[in-house]
């Protein structure tokens, strides 16, 4: 098994889409921004423009635990960060395609990990 560790990578977002190998059409990627502040779970949620590098140790120690997510397109390129309090953070990362859009995110929340996954735009209530 390929053991990763966490780095900022840029995403390569384009993907060409081919119809009976004759033409190609270049679709655009999800484009789902996160809100400046987003209430769930009873708790107020912040975005961060930047990981600090106690966010990239916690990522770490996430995948390290959690070797079946190493290496999954999943989570892929430098996640979106999300934070409530000093504590709670939420890693989002997107993928996909106009009405194919997903995401998934790691939870650090009241000291545990959890995973979650869905279509759409997350922060939609």
């Amino acid at each position: 098994m390929i053991q990763r560790e966490i780095f900022v990578v840029p995403f390569l977002s384009l993907m060409l889409i081919g119809c009976g190998g004759t033409s190609a059409e270049l679709q655009q990627p999800a484009t789902i921004e996160l809100p400046v502040s987003w209430a769930a779970d009873g708790k107020t949620w912040a975005a961060q423009p930047i990981m600090s590098s106690a966010d990239e140790e916690l990522l770490t120690r996430f995948f390290h635990a959690q070797p079946q997510f190493q290496g999954s397109s999943d989570f892929e390129g430098a996640p979106k960060l999300m934070t409530a309090g000093k504590a709670d953070r939420r890693f989002y990362w997107f993928r996909g395609t106009g009405d194919a859009a997903a995401w998934s995110c790691v939870h650090f929340e009241e000291g545990k990990f959890r995973t979650s996954a869905g279509t759409g735009n997350p922060f939609s209530n």
